[in-house]
């Protein structure tokens, strides 16, 4: 089975009982992180030590998402510590001073390295585009038809601005005759859903186009959950 999580935020117990909950099986799964596993929980670097063997292994793959990148602007001194607690990095920010100056720039390279992007297949939805925040409206690359190019839209917005691609909400916001012109379906989270649903709850918001699956998970104390979408049977999870 194939599995989409967003927006862990440091929650490495949700995102065990996530894992046992769907019986995940790195011999036989695949799942996809589309990005900020990290602050708003103390546990962010915890989190990614505990998907190493996962992500080594192949079973698990890890988007890039802007807290990835807060975390990479900060070891190399991009972005102040003060700046990075605004943005829910004080947890993350403690853990990283405790690594030697070696483990602080393995993990640099890591993380900039990530993708910023993936394609899979869906029964449903044909060829999608798995991504953190979803697309920039300034940086739509057209195909000759005049669709919309999801990925070299997104290679265009990050080698424009990495950082203005990975804290854009533009895809919640883009008129109705764009949405309708992407040539893939897009899977992406950064929103959490209970601003984007009429109802204000914190389940995947569901669009034609697109599909937002941050629950909330780094808002728990105010009824965030954790989701996982299994591309193969169109379910989703909750914890």
């Amino acid at each position: 089975m194939l599995y989409l999580v967003s927006d862990i935020h440091g929650d490495v117990m949700s995102f065990r009982k996530m894992l046992k909950k769907i019986s995940f099986d790195p011999a036989v799964d695949h799942m996809i992180v589309m990005g900020d596993i990290f602050d708003w929980n103390d546990e962010g670097i915890s989190l990614l030590e505990f998907m190493s063997d996962y992500l080594v292994d192949g079973s698990m793959q890890l988007i890039k998402g802007n807290h990835e990148l807060f975390a990479q602007m900060y070891i190399e001194g991009s972005m102040s510590e003060r700046q990075w607690i605004i943005f829910g990095g004080g947890g993350t920010v403690r853990a990283i001073k405790r690594l030697n100056v070696d483990e602080q720039m393995k993990l640099h390279g890591y993380l900039a390295h990530l993708p910023h992007y993936t394609e899979i297949h869906s029964p449903k939805y044909g060829v999608c585009v798995v991504t953190h925040p979803g697309i920039h409206c300034g940086s739509y690359v057209r195909n000759a038809d005049r669709t919309i190019n999801i990925t070299e839209s997104i290679t265009n917005a990050v080698g424009r601005d990495e950082y203005r691609f990975l804290i854009s909400p533009d895809i919640h916001n883009v008129p109705f005759s764009d949405k309708k012109a992407f040539d893939r379906y897009v899977f992406c989270g950064h929103v959490t859903t209970n601003r984007l649903n009429e109802d204000h709850s914190y389940n995947a918001y569901v669009t034609s186009y697109y599909t937002d699956l941050d629950c909330g998970n780094g808002e728990r104390n105010r009824g965030g959950k954790l989701a996982c979408y299994c591309v193969d049977d169109d379910s989703i999870f909750y914890i």
